[in-house]
């Protein structure tokens, strides 16, 4: 897998982040960036409502805990309000943060929600972590940490030992959800990692898996780049 150079030595931003991913195959949802209410309710149309407002800033990475995300917007006049509200509250609570602007972005309903990322660990270098996802990840604890270049059927058979594999496997009548999509995406992860020696961290959380043949998509993403030296 091609990786392309990466902009910078930083935490980027979910946006940045967002577009990296995209560019090796990852799924995202539809959005523009945007640096001003008019901005945003052209991209709100273009993209069709409901949908979802984060706030960009690389000092922010946990924009929700900051009231940096407004989602489930019905029109422009709902759109105006929660883009008045979310920098009236980030601004309060973080005054002097350097804003790139607002994520606009198309709503995305059902699906599971895993989290798929890796890091570099200091023992045993590189790994790939994915778990169930969401507000679970850090309430249930459900992860896998693995090597970063498995194959898809040691990677598809490593979630089956998963806690929330029946989830996975359609438990109770629920549906079958697009496994080989999932292990596709942890595969491409992994090889990045791999491939960037740069990047100590990635996350994208949630991943959502939709039902068998229907894909996944990436709703968040963070990227942590660590400067490199040469010797």
């Amino acid at each position: 897998m091609a990786t392309p150079a990466l902009p910078g030595a930083a935490v980027l931003p979910e946006h940045v982040a967002k577009s990296y991913l995209a560019s090796l195959g990852v799924p995202v949802p539809n959005g523009a960036l945007a640096g001003d209410l008019a901005a945003a309710t052209a991209a709100a149309a273009q993209i069709g409502y409901p949908v979802a407002l984060k706030l960009q800033a690389a000092a922010l990475p946990h924009k929700s805990d900051a009231g940096g995300v407004m989602l489930d917007i019905a029109d422009p006049a709902a759109l105006a309000t929660a883009w008045r509200r979310m920098h009236h509250c980030v601004r309060r609570r973080h005054p002097g943060l350097t804003i790139d602007g607002v994520l606009v972005e198309a709503m995305v309903k059902g699906g599971l929600e895993m989290i798929v990322g890796a890091r570099r660990d200091r023992d045993w270098g590189p790994v790939v972590v994915v778990g169930l996802g969401g507000i679970w990840a850090e309430a249930l604890q459900d992860i896998l940490v693995l090597p970063p270049d498995l194959d898809p059927s040691e990677l598809g058979a490593e979630l089956k030992t998963l806690k929330a594999a029946p989830l996975l496997e359609g438990t109770r009548g629920g549906p079958v959800r697009d496994v080989a999509a999932l292990v596709d995406i942890i595969g491409r992860i992994g090889s990045l990692v791999r491939a960037r020696p740069e990047i100590t961290e990635i996350e994208i959380n949630p991943l959502v898996v939709f039902e068998r043949g229907a894909g996944v998509l990436a709703l968040d993403a963070l990227i942590v780049v660590e400067e490199q030296h040469s010797s």
